[in-house]
C-alpha cells in the first residue's frame, strides 16, 4: 500500500496545492468524510482486521464465478452495428449465470457498464502474471442505492471464456474513539477508471449521484480488498467481495470540471504517468479534456492540472496517447429505443472513433466503434473499449491506424 502523503497527514479535507485555486482545473484531496470519521485508509484496516483479506488473483480471480462468451454478431437485431474498425479480440458477459440480484450482466436494465482499465495500466503490463481487464459499472434507478461494482476479468487463461467475478465498491467508515469500522456502498456514477498500482480510480460526476457534490476522482485500495460474508455479505448485497475507499479529489476553485471519463496516460517519454479525464457534454459542445500528473506513489503530484483541450462532441472516452488523443463518440440521439418503443429512428447506431493529431483543430474520424460506445483504455498500439446497452454489451480490443 502506497504511503500517505506527509501534506495529507494533518486532516480530513485538504488543498492537495498551495497554488491560487483559479488556476486551471485544480483538484483537492480529502482523506475522510468528516473530522469525526477517522481516515478511509484507517478504517478499511480496521476492517480488514476482521474481515479475510482477497487478494485480486489467488482469491477473487481463480475462484471466480462468471465466464465470458463470443461476441456473437455485431449487427444487433434493430440496431446498425458494425464490427469495430480492427477488432482484435473480444468476449460478451455470462449469458447463464446471474448476479446477486437475481440479473444477467449482459441484459440487466439496473447496473451499466462505463469504464474500463487493465494491468497494462496498473502495472505496465500483468498482476502475478495475470493479464486482467477491470470494468467498472453504476446502479440505475432503484438500484442506485447499491452503488457501484467493479468486474475484474481474467483474460489470460482461456481469452475465449474469460473469468471474472463482481467486487463492490464501498466507503469504509469508523468513528473517532472506536475501535470498529463498517462500510457502505458508495453511490456514483462510475464513468471512468484508470488502474494505477494498486489504487484503482474511479470518475465522479458532479451532483446527486456523486458521494460528494463537487465531483472527482475516488482511489479505491486493491490491497485493503477483503471477503465478506453473513450479516456483512447481505450489507454487501450479495457480493462476496467488497474494495474500500482510500482517498478522493473533489473539484474546487471556479473551473469545476464534468469528471465524466478517466484513462490513464503511460505514453510520453520521459515525462510522469498522468490521469486524464474527458468530459461528455448533452449540448453538443465539446468537451473539455484535462491532465493531472501522479507521482510515483500513486497520488496526484500537487492536484494542480497540467494540460486541458478541447474534444469531440458526445464524446464518451478519451485516452491520450503521445502527442495524439482518441476519443469513443456517440452520434447525437442514439442511446436506442425503450422497450416499449417502436424501432426507427432511434435505433441504435454504431459508435465512431476519433483520432485527434497534436490535440489542436478538430478531430478527424478515424473509425467505428460498437453500439454504446462508452470508455477507452490503451494497451500498445491496441484500445479496449466497452458497450454500455443491455443486449448489446460487448468488451472489445482494436488494432490502431497509426
Amino acid at each position: 500500500m502506497a504511503a500517505i502523503p506527509l501534506a495529507a497527514a494533518t486532516g480530513g479535507l485538504l488543498p492537495s496545492t498551495a497554488h491560487a485555486a483559479s488556476d486551471g482545473f485544480p483538484l483537492a484531496m480529502r482523506l475522510s468524510p468528516s473530522q469525526n470519521h477517522r481516515y478511509w485508509g484507517t478504517a478499511a484496516e480496521t476492517l480488514s482486521r476482521r474481515l479475510p483479506a482477497a487478494d485480486l488473483v489467488k482469491d477473487v480471480l481463480r475462484q471466480a464465478t462468471r465466464t465470458g462468451g463470443s461476441v456473437g454478431n455485431w449487427r444487433d437485431g434493430p440496431g446498425t452495428g458494425v464490427e469495430p474498425t480492427g477488432f482484435d479480440y473480444g468476449f460478451s458477459w455470462d449469458p447463464d449465470t446471474k448476479d446477486p440480484h437475481g440479473q444477467l450482466d449482459g441484459k440487466t436494465t439496473q447496473w451499466y457498464p462505463q469504464g474500463i482499465s487493465t494491468s497494462v495500466d496498473g502495472y505496465g503490463g500483468t498482476v502475478d502474471g495475470r493479464k486482467v481487464v477491470a470494468v467498472s459499472w453504476y446502479g440505475y434507478e432503484n438500484y442506485e442505492k447499491r452503488g457501484a461494482r467493479i468486474s475484474f476479468v481474467d483474460v489470460t487463461g482461456d481469452p475465449q471464456k474469460p473469468r471474472y467475478e463482481h467486487v463492490l465498491l464501498v466507503e469504509p467508515i469508523q468513528e473517532e474513539g472506536s475501535d470498529t469500522a463498517t462500510f457502505q456502498p458508495v453511490i456514483m456514477h462510475a464513468g471512468g477508471v484508470a488502474w494505477v498500482g494498486n489504487f484503482l480510480y474511479v470518475a465522479n460526476l458532479p451532483g446527486r449521484l456523486a458521494p460528494f457534490k463537487q465531483g472527482g476522482l475516488s482511489a479505491f485500495d486493491l490491497s485493503r480488498m477483503v471477503k465478506v460474508d453473513g450479516a456483512d455479505k447481505a450489507k454487501a448485497f450479495g457480493y462476496d467481495y467488497i474494495l474500500p475507499l482510500h482517498h478522493v479529489y473533489e473539484n474546487r476553485g471556479s473551473g469545476k470540471l464534468r469528471h465524466s471519463q478517466l484513462s490513464l496516460d503511460r505514453t510520453r517519454p520521459n515525462e510522469p504517468h498522468s490521469l486524464v479525464v474527458s468530459e461528455f457534454l448533452d449540448n453538443g459542445d465539446r468537451g473539455r479534456v484535462v491532465r493531472w500528473d501522479l507521482a510515483p506513489t500513486g497520488y496526484l503530484v500537487d492536484g494542480l492540472s497540467e494540460e486541458d483541450w478541447l474534444s469531440k462532441t458526445y464524446v464518451q472516452g478519451a485516452v491520450a496517447v503521445g502527442k495524439d488523443a482518441y476519443y469513443a463518440a456517440n452520434d447525437r440521439g442514439t442511446q436506442g429505443p425503450a422497450a416499449s418503443e417502436a424501432v426507427g429512428a432511434l435505433a441504435p447506431k454504431a459508435g465512431q472513433l476519433w483520432l485527434h493529431k497534436g490535440r489542436s483543430g478538430d478531430p478527424k474520424l478515424h473509425g467505428t466503434l460498437a453500439i454504446g460506445p462508452e470508455d477507452l483504455s490503451y494497451d500498445a498500439d491496441r484500445l479496449w473499449s466497452v458497450a454500455e446497452h443491455p443486449d448489446l454489451r460487448r468488451v472489445y480490443r482494436i488494432q490502431l491506424r497509426r
